[in-house]
């Protein structure tokens, strides 16, 4: 009887080990978030997922950016918890990326600081978007009423730039390549995930009332624009209120009210990694509305530095001459205007 107690104690034990065989902490940290987590199947719902680098050194990821086919970055997944605490998965998205193939689209690296974050938004029933955008080609699954939980799963083995960002290591633990580079973020072979995220759907749609405390004014003339798809008149008002170069360069710090929380900005990307040195540069950034028509992607760029033709040509002259100590102003490092607010993927 002692013998079969010692055996079963060694199975048990074993079994719990190879269970949990891969004991490598995970780094690459993934959250999700959302304004509303109660929804019907057929509204559309925004889900951020946030990619956080819980290192102690600067690594790079990839992001699904602008891409078009292939395998999907990141997906969800949809869980079902019985009154007995079982969790039941009762959908998992369709990995396949089927979209318009006509637009060029790209996975994206970013660099991510020690406990650095990039958040990434999705647009569930976007139909609008969905063949053009990869942020919008998801659907709430038609599932009944009830509680439910959401997993993001981060896979990116399927992308040949992978292996540029990550180093793999197998169930074991184990490094599969033993010349692994030091600078990468080491990442399972399997990927990692989130933590459940709770949910609700619902039968029938709640009065959305927009939480103007949070975010901005009822009267917010961003918004404004924004409602009335006034672009030219949105493009105004953010160039006004962003003509500090410290606004809009590589600075973490910055003071715009354009870049503050808005009922009408669904997101706002981040900053370009590095931009080029030599003027004038150009610096591009992500920017998404929503209104009553559904969500519109647009590309917003600034123009840094600026160089004067006249100044330019009136000191080649002078050098030309012989004249080497006379310099007229021919660049404005600190200049800064919004050039271009365009609507990206049409």
């Amino acid at each position: 009887m002692i013998k079969i107690k010692y055996c079963l104690l060694l199975l048990i034990f074993a079994v719990s080990f190879l269970a949990k065989a891969d004991l490598r902490p995970s780094y690459l940290k993934v959250s999700l978030s959302a304004s509303k987590t109660k929804f019907t199947t057929t509204e559309l719902v925004q889900i951020n997922v946030t990619l956080t680098n819980g290192d102690d050194k600067s690594h790079s990821i990839i992001v699904p950016g602008s891409q078009y086919q292939g395998m999907k970055l990141i997906y969800f997944s949809w869980y079902k918890v019985d009154e007995k605490n079982f969790y039941t998965e009762v959908h998992r998205d369709s990995r396949i990326i089927s979209m318009d193939t006509s637009v060029k689209g790209y996975i994206h690296f970013n660099r991510l600081d020690s406990n650095e974050s990039t958040t990434i938004p999705f647009f569930f029933n976007d139909t609008k978007n969905a063949q053009k955008h990869i942020n919008s080609n998801y659907e709430i699954p038609k599932l009944p009423s009830g509680n439910y939980k959401i997993i993001a799963w981060y896979y990116p083995w399927d992308e040949e730039h992978a292996k540029y960002a990550f180093n793999k290591y197998d169930w074991e633990g184990q490094d599969e390549n033993p010349d692994k580079n030091p600078e990468l973020l080491d990442l399972s072979e399997s990927g990692t995930q989130s933590t459940y995220f709770d949910v609700e759907i619902l039968e029938q749609a709640e009065i959305d009332t927009p939480n103007f405390t949070n975010s901005c004014e009822k009267a917010c003339k961003l918004c404004r624009t924004i409602e009335h798809e006034n672009w030219k008149r949105t493009k105004g008002i953010i160039r006004r209120d962003s003509k500090d170069y410290e606004e809009n360069n590589l600075g973490k710090n910055t003071k715009g009210t354009w870049q503050k929380a808005h009922r009408n900005i669904a997101f706002l990307g981040d900053n370009p990694d590095a931009i080029l040195a030599s003027l004038p540069a150009f610096l591009s950034r992500e920017i998404i509305f929503q209104n009553k028509n559904g969500i519109h992607y647009f590309g917003l760029t600034w123009q840094l530095g600026k160089i004067s033709r006249v100044g330019s040509r009136i000191n080649t002259v002078l050098y030309m001459i012989g004249i080497k100590r006379i310099r007229i102003k021919d660049s404005n490092v600190n200049y800064s205007k919004l050039k271009y607010l365009r609507r990206i993927g049409i």
